[in-house]
């Protein structure tokens, strides 16, 4: 009986003693290691992107950002392309052209109204489209890149690397600014970087985030895609 009851006894001080044991140490922390590259990564990142950008085309370029501001399509394909959809994620930011309040003011009240005019949503939203290039932010130092291995333009400048560039909306030329001549015969090329039909030329270049926006003193969309306003589709349009 007393060897039982000393056993108990060695028992229950060997039970304290490895309870009082666990408790004096001191509690570690969970060991979390690092997440591999997801989209939730580049969500918040280019979220903030857009909602600067947002911001700044509202208070420097608020009809611009009118004209645009309600492009679904375009907002979504800027955002797909930076999250991306494998386990590489494409953070090369975008460039969007942003037409001044003088490119407004050249484009008459007529013009205006159609850009206005809810019958006109389809063309204008493919305008809209014309200014933005989803895949990579592209500076003004990069369009201005020269080709010397060709031939020299007539004005003895050397061509440009970048003679077009593919926009949301469709390709669109670029090249030099030109002045004098009459009625575009006999101008010569100048040192600035004009982009589209009608020779929108970049006046200055901001960075906003992951993305560039020029400021150009034209709209860079098509010409011809006037033709379409006031009509309830663009022709062959899907």
């Amino acid at each position: 009986m007393y060897t039982v009851i000393m056993l108990q006894s060695i028992a229950i001080i060997a039970s304290v003693t490895i309870c009082n044991a666990f408790q004096s140490q001191p509690m570690r922390s969970a060991i979390v290691l690092p997440l591999r590259a997801t989209e939730e990564d580049a969500i918040p990142e280019i979220f903030n992107t857009i909602s600067e950008l947002e911001t700044f085309l509202t208070e420097k370029y608020p009809a611009f950002h009118t004209l645009v501001k309600g492009n679904q399509d375009v907002w979504k394909t800027i955002k797909d392309t930076a999250i991306g959809d494998g386990e590489e994620i494409p953070r090369g930011g975008f460039t969007v052209f942003a037409p001044n309040a003088k490119a407004f003011e050249n484009l008459g009240g007529k013009k205006n109204k159609q850009l206005a005019d809810p019958r006109n949503i389809e063309t204008v939203e493919k305008i809209g489209a014309y200014h933005f290039i989803s895949e990579e932010a592209v500076s003004a130092e990069r369009l201005r890149r020269e080709d010397w291995t060709k031939p020299k333009t007539a004005d003895g400048n050397p061509v440009l690397k970048v003679g077009g560039i593919m926009t949301l909306g469709g390709e669109i030329p670029v090249g030099r600014s030109k002045s004098g001549g009459f009625i575009g015969f006999g101008a010569k090329e100048g040192d600035g970087i004009v982009v589209g039909n009608d020779n929108a030329e970049i006046i200055e270049s901001f960075t906003v985030g992951n993305c560039i926006v020029h400021e150009v003193d034209a709209l860079v969309s098509p010409v011809i895609l006037w033709r379409y306003c006031d009509q309830l589709r663009i022709p062959f349009s899907s």
